[in-house]
């Protein structure tokens, strides 16, 4: 019987522990609870070591493959599965490295209890940016949301829920320039696109939700990816390279959520048992 290892770099669940509920699963109309989700899928992996650990590179040779983590450790095997996923994309504003952790947040299911009754910051207006902007409200006095573009690109149902929601300040044509703060978060300047008009803000936090990468960093050169970074992978989710397959967010054409992750995992696993069987 083959053994395996699971390697995460944070976590255990991966970010479906970080979300409130997971829409349309496990069937259409349904939801549930994203940690009670990520706690099930962590039990299912049954006869699979977990390790806590970032990977830094991946090397193949004749049959075999070698991971390597930050903190030297090294593993083999005939067949890898890459699924790191997607990290969010930063804003690239002076302010926001300085005051990560201290302000600046990327999680509102995580920290949102920490801004009770503070005002608050979310930039990005698609379906990530106004979820997070929404379960914020339930704890701040207000959250400015903030979106270059002249539109919301979230849905329909979740703008709706935006615009009736008496916390929820949209601003649409407005851009961060600039988080500033002493100790901590203190403002939020931002730029209207059109004018060039600056406002500061007085918020307590900042969440920023423009977008995702893949976590590919590592990968470059040793795997196909496409113009994003995202990995590009066969109907069976294998690779260029032999013996490394990809699944989930951090492939070239993901439908990123979460039913469809777990779909590219069943492929994967099929693929890589079919790798095995013919080795």
């Amino acid at each position: 019987m083959c053994s395996s290892d699971l390697i995460d770099r944070e976590s255990f669940g991966g970010q479906v522990a970080r979300l409130e509920w997971v829409e349309d699963f496990p069937q259409a109309g349904s939801r549930v609870e994203g940690p009670k989700l990520a706690n099930t899928l962590v039990e299912a992996a049954t006869g699979t070591r977990m390790e806590l650990g970032e990977v830094v590179e991946i090397e193949s040779y004749s049959g075999c493959r070698s991971v390597t983590c930050a903190d030297g450790k090294a593993y083999t095997a005939p067949v890898v599965i890459v699924a790191g996923g997607r990290r969010a994309r930063p804003l690239d504003i002076p302010g926001e490295a300085q005051f990560q952790g201290k302000g600046v947040i990327h999680c509102a299911f995580c920290d949102g209890g920490l801004y009770t009754r503070h005002n608050v910051a979310v930039v990005g207006g698609g379906d990530a940016g106004v979820i997070e902007a929404l379960y914020l409200a339930r704890f701040a006095s207000t959250v400015t949301l903030i979106e270059a573009q002249p539109a919301l690109s979230a849905a329909a149902a979740w703008q709706a829920r935006a615009r009736e929601n008496r916390k929820l300040d949209i601003r649409l044509g407005w851009k961060p320039v600039a988080i500033e703060g002493n100790d901590g978060v203190s403002a939020l300047v931002i730029e209207e696109v059109g004018s060039g008009q600056r406002v500061r803000l007085d918020v307590h936090g900042v969440l920023a939700q423009v977008g995702f990468d893949p976590v590919t960093d590592y990968l470059e050169g040793i795997l196909a990816t496409d113009e994003r970074g995202a990995i590009e992978v066969s109907a069976d989710m294998e690779t260029d390279s032999a013996g490394v397959l990809a699944a989930g967010d951090i492939r070239g054409g993901a439908a990123l959520r979460v039913a469809g992750a777990i779909e590219d995992g069943k492929r994967a696993a099929a693929a890589a048992l079919r790798l095995l069987t013919q080795a």
